[in-house]
């Protein structure tokens, strides 16, 4: 027999998604899950919270001009829902009793992750502020704008205004396990191979749980700090893109001793060096930081480079280096790279 019970996240943001689809306004939408599942199972039936959500909620979203904030609390075996609308103080809403008092798994990061946002909707960001900075429970959670800097930090890109078959298209280009998308929950249902995407998809409107399950069921990146040293400006600036691609941050260098210049007062995770640059050679700046103190003592130190012959490859070890990459370099071979060194 199936179960009758209705899920009552599901249900509310269904309701929200349905008032503003193919409306053009923007509101700040902050949803708070104090119980801190990520499944809350109500005793009533999916039609009977649609019936007694949809009036409460639809009056709230009618009358809201620039923020709804919506919360959920637990006492005993019941869910409480309360609402603030602008600038109004919160105030209950509705209450339901739940069929399991211990709804889903219990959600709780162990540190702080940064959330790198995506997006030109102010009203959003604002929303995501505003979850972060929930006075009654905190999950470590800081959004950032834009941001290229941080590492570890994961990526959601604001892509609501896709279709399923563009949402689909994006998501099967961009595999990196911490680009997250943002979808709209019309897209999300009838997007083919859902379930395959499913961790790396988060549907609008959201609950702070929502994005703390996702985050919960990723690896945890580091945001590679990388030095890319090339004479030649196409090739520097396709090796720039495919590992900003794949969550690196990445300082160029136009020549042999810039690159040495940089390495020596500044720590990277990676050095990728170009073996044929006028004046000095990737092998050649290997070989001097190998010589000095510097803060890449213990840096991989890659040389990038057409060289095939066995004795010339030797040749850059001999001089320090401690990996080469075949030229020219594909994004699926720098992904498999550095992977070892993202992974913590």
């Amino acid at each position: 027999m199936m179960d009758s019970n209705g899920q009552l996240l599901e249900v509310i943001q269904a309701i929200i998604a349905d008032h503003f689809y193919g409306k053009k306004e923007s509101i700040e939408i902050c949803l708070v899950n104090n119980l801190n599942c990520a499944l809350i199972t109500c005793l009533q039936s999916e039609k009977a919270l649609l019936s007694s959500c949809r009036p409460f909620l639809v009056d709230a979203l009618n009358r809201t001009k620039y923020r709804f904030y919506l919360e959920l609390n637990g006492k005993a075996n019941e869910v409480e829902l309360s609402i603030g609308i602008d600038d109004e103080t919160m105030s209950e809403v509705l209450s339901f009793t739940l069929a399991n008092s211990h709804s889903g798994a219990h959600l709780q990061l162990k540190k702080l992750h940064i959330v790198d946002l995506l997006t030109d909707d102010e009203a959003l960001f604002k929303g995501c502020i505003t979850l972060a900075s929930n006075p009654i429970k905190k999950h470590e959670l800081k959004f950032m704008l834009f941001n290229n800097i941080a590492k570890g930090c994961v990526q959601l890109e604001d892509a609501r205004h896709l279709e399923p078959r563009a949402l689909l298209l994006k998501l099967s280009e961009d595999n990196h396990t911490t680009h997250l998308k943002l979808c709209s929950f019309d897209a999300l249902a009838n997007l083919d191979m859902q379930q395959k995407y499913s961790n790396r998809l988060l549907v609008w409107p959201f609950f702070d749980t929502d994005l703390i399950d996702l985050l919960l069921n990723i690896p945890t990146i580091s945001r590679l700090s990388i030095l890319v040293a090339d004479d030649s400006l196409p090739s520097q600036i396709a090796t720039k893109v495919m590992l900003e691609m794949l969550g690196c941050v990445v300082t160029c260098a136009e020549n042999g001793n810039q690159a040495l210049e940089l390495a020596s007062v500044n720590h990277f995770d990676v050095l990728l060096l170009d073996e044929k640059m006028p004046g000095m050679f990737g092998s050649e700046v290997i070989e001097c930081l190998s010589k000095q103190n510097t803060p890449n003592n213990n840096t991989p130190k890659v040389v990038l480079t057409g060289i095939t012959d066995n004795e010339q490859i030797n040749a850059l070890f001999d001089k320090g280096a401690t990996h080469y990459l075949q030229k020219p370099v594909t994004k699926a071979v720098l992904e498999k790279f550095i992977n070892p060194w993202q992974l913590t």
